[in-house]
This record gives C-alpha cells, structure tokens and sequence, in this order.
C-alpha cells in the first residue's frame, strides 16, 4: 500500500505571507515606473536646491500624493485577476473571503513601503538642504481683519509654530483610507472598470454644474453636502492632508511677490477624527467587498 500524504489547510498567516510575495512580483513593472519617476523628481529637486539655494521644510502632511497613490494602487493589485471566477489561488482549500483580504493585505505591506521610501525621501532632502525638520518655525497668521481684496499684510500677525510629528503620520493614513475604499471597488463589483469611470465623470460634473448652475438646490444644500463630505471637518480633506490646504491661503504683497499665511494652526485631533472616520468607513465597504466571495456550501 502507499501511504498518502495529507497536508493540512494552510493558516491564514501562510496565505498572507504568499499573497504579499505574489502581489510584490505582480508589481514590479509599477514599482520600476515608480522608481524612475523618482530618479527624476530627484535631479529636479536636486538642481533646484545647488542653483537657488532652496530650503525644503519637512511637511509630509502636506502632500496629496500618497492619497492618491493608494487610491490607484488597486487597480494593479487586481488588474486581470478572475474574482467571480475560478482563477488561481481561488481554488485551493482556503476560503475565498480569506485570499480576497489576505491580497488585499498583500498589497497593502508594499503600499506602506512605498509611502515609507516617499517620506525618507522628503526627510532627506529637507536635511540636505538645510530646512526645518524639528525646529519652530514662523507662521503669518490671519485676524479678523485680514481681507484678501485689498490685501494688507500688516492685518496679519506673527506665531512661532513646532511640528506636531504626529501629523507625519498622515501620508500612511492617507493612503491606507483611500486603498481600503478604492480595493472595496475593485472587489465587490463585477465590472469594477464601468464603477471607476463612473465616480470619476460623477465627481467632475457634479463639480462643474455646481460651479454654473443657478438651480437653487443644486447650488444649495446639495452643494452644502458635497463641500462637507470633501472639505468638511471630517471630509476628504481631513483624511488626505490634514485640512492644510484648506487652513492656507496666498495674497500678492508686490509685482512677483506673495505670502502665505493662515486661517488656523493644522489640528491633530481633527485630522485623527477624521481620518478615523474614513478608515471605518473603509473598513466596512472592503469587508461588505469581500464578503461577496466567501463560500457557500450546503451542509
């Protein structure tokens, strides 16, 4: 007689483990294009720093780009794969829900890699170049009688700011909410590409007949909605950059001068109750996402 081996249904940790390997290999050509685009972001940054002598501030809540890139990340997680159908790993003994989070997981080890390279990289120029990293710094701010039209700096005044390293926690948050919705897409419906196309013409007519409309409920209440759930206290905004653009404004003081000044010091328990919110919200759109594959079997 031969003796069979059995062998006994992999753990959860050995599927995420071979998921975060097969999502890594998957993703090399991104990585490549992503590796270039930063060679050349660094010639360029590079040569403005020797020739003008540009001072780069440590701000990596300041930058929308790690938002945008765990919005975008899933679509080459899952660019090709069969999700409804038997493709590979869906068959083998693990349940189907369970591969669907552990690839989503998979992706999301080497989104925060990604985002961890994209800060050093902010550090490393801010301290080649001589600017703040941990020191205060000046900030013009706003009283109640700044006007933008005419401008008149003197309205504004003088506060000595120190950098709230917590904040330099927003480009991993940023980009963890937006994957979490952005996979939620990609893995709950069927034709996920018409989904994608759709948000994205929805957001910019919306935005444009807002902006030309002279309908009073588009303008409106509707238009109150929109701008809260973009730049609202707990909006978009909050999650993506911590409200500092919002909390920021420029004026011309001169033919080729301007200032910046602000309404407001960026709040960290703003940001976190924002950013809490979004990734609930995640969350819960990417475990009703999954839960569309988990097995059904008759007993």
């Amino acid at each position: 007689m031969t003796d069979l081996a059995l062998h006994s249904t992999p753990g959860l940790r050995a599927v995420a483990r071979e998921q975060v390997r097969a999502v890594g290999l998957s993703l090399r050509l991104p990585a490549l294009a992503g590796l270039a685009l930063l060679v050349l972001a660094t010639l360029f940054v590079g040569g403005e720093v020797v020739r003008h002598g540009a001072r780069i501030g440590f701000h990596p809540e300041r930058w929308m780009l790690p938002g945008v890139l765990g919005a975008l990340l899933p679509l080459a997680v899952w660019f090709g794969e069969d999700r409804f159908g038997g493709a590979f790993l869906w068959t083998l003994p693990v349940d189907r829900r369970a591969h669907a989070l552990a690839k989503v997981f998979g992706g999301w080890v080497w989104l925060m890699a990604a985002i961890g390279v994209f800060v050093l990289w902010l550090l490393a120029f801010a301290l080649l170049s001589g600017g703040n990293v941990l020191g205060a710094e000046t900030m013009h701010m706003a009283t109640p009688a700044t006007s933008l039209e005419p401008f008149d700096p003197a309205t504004l005044r003088s506060v000595r700011w120190g950098p709230e390293p917590v904040l330099w926690l927003v480009p991993f948050t940023a980009a963890t909410g937006t994957y979490l919705l952005a996979s939620a897409l990609m893995l709950g419906p069927r034709q996920p590409w018409r989904w994608v196309a759709g948000t994205i013409a929805a957001f910019f007519l919306l935005t444009i007949a807002m902006e030309t409309s002279t309908t009073p409920w588009l303008r409106g209440p509707f238009s109150d909605v929109f701008q809260a759930l973009v730049s609202g206290p707990y909006g978009l905004e909050g999650l993506l950059i911590a409200h500092t653009e919002g909390l920021r404004a420029e004026a011309d003081v001169g033919p080729g001068q301007s200032i910046t000044y602000w309404q407001s010091l960026p709040d960290p328990g703003g940001w976190a109750a924002a950013t809490l919110l979004w990734l609930a919200a995640g969350a819960a759109a990417l475990w009703a996402a999954a839960s569309r594959h988990r097995e059904r079997r008759r007993p």
